[in-house]
């Protein structure tokens, strides 16, 4: 088989770096030719998003963004895709016309297909050539609020997860569901580009010029998507318990800030490219991962507490299940009283983890490993 992946993505290559952009980067860089496919719009989305019309205007089209990389926008799809099984099987006709025209451009024949949506398993009788499929499982696709059924998403899911070659899980919660289905789920968590946030002299004193923008003494920073899942009101009482501190939220906003927007000391920043967050993150004096407590949070690996540890600063967490067995590096609280009283330890310096603890668990947890891992198995599921 050729070393050719095409993966079915949960989120735009261009944007936020997630998961599948560090993975897929470093299979490139190992040999891999890689088609991914952007997540689809639907009929519906630029109602609500009139900016998704450019995604409208670029269906079908696809283009090299990076070596060895190229991006498809997908053609628009029907909404209801997790709710109603003929949604999502003419939603996956649709997609197959645009990877199987991509497939034969390329000449193509043989291919890994890698998923991150339980959806695609009604993609998989629709595909052209010989193919293996890794699923990997990141999140509990059933347990998000929206517009889907819970009952047909873990249907998929099971399904999908029986049809694989390979399955990988995040986390622990979701390697004992997929369990439950036969599957022998390898647990690859996430993991950290260690020698890019590890502190420089520049990247240094470019935080402390950033923390001075902010006219801050002290900034208790957050860094990625600002969803329903991030624990908001507590942010906003640790910012409302301590005036004196600046809260720097970095990352897209996908829910309402109404009640942290009128407070003066916090900052919403919106999204910043990959490359200015190790100094952004110097800036910080505390890091967050302030994840609600619930179904969906308890199968949660997250990126940002793994690129705090290696950028050398002090974490602050809710106790979620994955984070637990960090507890070592890892300061936890459960609201924002407990909370504020955390970043008062750190910053007057009774509440210190120490450094060489982070180090460790930055560097056994790196994206190296995880893409030689990955490249490994890969390899030997197409032999």
């Amino acid at each position: 088989m050729n070393q050719f992946i095409v993966c079915v993505g949960s989120t735009d290559w261009e944007g936020i770096n997630h998961r599948p952009q560090h993975m897929l980067r470093g299979l490139a860089a190992a040999g891999w030719r890689i088609l991914y496919v952007n997540a689809p719009i639907t009929w519906l989305s630029p109602l609500k998003n009139r900016s998704l019309l450019r995604k409208w205007d670029a269906q079908w089209r696809s283009a090299e963004l990076e070596p060895g990389i190229r991006v498809l926008e997908p053609p628009v799809i029907a909404p209801f895709g997790s709710m109603w099984p003929v949604s999502n099987i003419w939603n996956q006709n649709r997609l197959a016309r645009a990877i199987n025209a991509e497939l034969e451009r390329e000449s193509v024949t043989s291919y890994v297909l890698y998923s991150l949506l339980p959806t695609a398993v009604d993609l998989l009788p629709l595909l052209s050539g010989e193919y293996r499929i890794l699923y990997d499982c990141v999140d509990d696709h059933a347990a998000f609020t929206g517009l889907i059924s819970r009952s047909y998403v873990a249907d998929l899911e099971q399904r999908i997860t029986k049809e694989s070659d390979i399955v990988f899980a995040t986390s622990e919660k979701l390697a004992e569901r997929l369990r439950e289905y036969a599957a022998h789920p390898y647990l690859v968590p996430n993991g950290v580009h260690v020698d890019h946030f590890t502190a420089t002299a520049d990247i240094r004193e470019r935080g402390q010029a950033f923390k001075r923008s902010l006219c801050a003494d002290v900034v208790v920073g957050f860094v990625g998507g600002i969803a329903d899942w991030i624990d908001t009101d507590m942010l906003a009482e640790l910012a409302e318990l301590r005036p004196q501190y600046t809260l720097a939220l970095i990352g897209p906003v996908l829910t309402d800030l109404g009640r942290l927007t009128r407070l003066q000391n916090v900052h919403v920043m919106g999204p910043k490219p990959y490359a200015d967050l190790p100094w952004i993150v110097q800036s910080f004096d505390v890091g967050l991962a302030p994840f609600r407590l619930n179904e969906l949070t308890e199968s949660v690996n997250p990126v940002k507490v793994y690129e705090y540890l290696a950028a050398g600063i002090e974490v602050i967490a809710t106790p979620m299940r994955e984070l637990l067995p960090m507890a070592d590096a890892i300061h936890f609280a459960r609201s924002g009283e407990e909370l504020a009283t955390c970043v008062d330890g750190i910053v007057d310096g009774s509440l210190k983890t120490p450094s060489s603890v982070r180090e460790k668990i930055a560097k056994d947890n790196s994206w190296t490993k995880r893409i030689a891992e990955t490249d490994r198995m890969l390899k030997e599921v197409l032999q």
